[in-house]
């Protein structure tokens, strides 16, 4: 077989490799803006992605140890970046209901054990593990009065006094509003920020509201992208049929 590409052949072709890799930033764009609302994280694909050179080739991680508790009957709890494990005869057993969540905390109220994981505040109870409280949790201290304090992203400090109820901690809140205007400074916006910013719209649309610029652009590319894949295949088709007729032509004149 003859290879005989033109410049136009050459330039449809490698349009069509490219608009590759445009369908697929725009799609995923879309999935990115509103992962939390469509729980995105709670899906576990490990075992369908071996395929993919960026992850078959990575060597498999040590354990990271992000947290540890140890009670006063000798009871042992790690928090990984993975799971929470109870140390038990020198073994580690995970906990199946945190499964792989990272833990960044863990401390000992007199009404339960408490976990600060990335997917929210885990307690233990009489009746096992449950999640108390969904957010992206930080950390977890033990106050005097045997209460609870976490630190939850976007949502402040929650203080608990049995585990279940948790409630914001206005003390802390009206103490920190206190604060002179000089010790709360607005935030330091580098160059290197700004560009970020511009990059994810919230230079445009603030952090709550970034999601618009990301639809915005994810819809775009996922238009051009699609649009582009038409009109090839389109143009693909035209080019075949009339090759064929033409040599239909040809053979009815012969």
């Amino acid at each position: 077989m003859k290879l005989n590409l033109k410049a136009r052949d050459w330039h449809n072709w490698v349009s069509v490799i490219l608009v590759v890799p445009m369908l697929l930033v725009g799609m995923t764009s879309l999935f990115i803006a509103h992962k939390q609302a469509l729980k995105l994280n709670e899906i576990d694909l490990s075992g369908a992605v071996g395929w993919l050179p960026g992850y078959g080739r990575m060597a498999a991680p040590g354990v990271e140890i992000r947290a540890s508790l140890t009670l006063p009957d000798g009871n042992q709890w790690v928090g990984t970046q993975a799971g929470l494990y109870r140390i038990v005869d020198g073994q580690a057993r995970a906990v199946e209901e945190i499964g792989g969540t990272q833990v960044r905390d863990i401390v000992a109220a007199p009404w339960g054990i408490v976990a600060a994981t990335q997917n929210g505040v885990w307690v233990l109870m009489q009746d096992g593990w449950r999640n108390a409280r969904k957010g992206d949790v930080w950390n977890a201290s033990l106050n005097p009065d045997g209460s609870v304090t976490v630190a939850i992203k976007d949502k402040g400090l929650l203080v608990s006094r049995d585990g279940t109820k948790w409630q914001p901690a206005d003390e802390v809140r009206q103490t920190l509003a206190q604060l002179p205007a000089k010790m709360t400074v607005a935030e330091r916006i580098t160059l290197g920020k700004l560009v970020t910013d511009l990059h994810t719209g919230k230079a445009f649309f603030g952090k709550e509201n970034m999601w618009i610029w990301i639809d915005i652009l994810g819809v775009i590319l996922t238009f051009l992208g699609g649009t582009g894949l038409w009109m090839w295949w389109k143009s693909q088709t035209k080019r075949r049929d009339a090759a064929h007729a033409r040599l239909m032509q040809e053979m009815s004149h012969g």
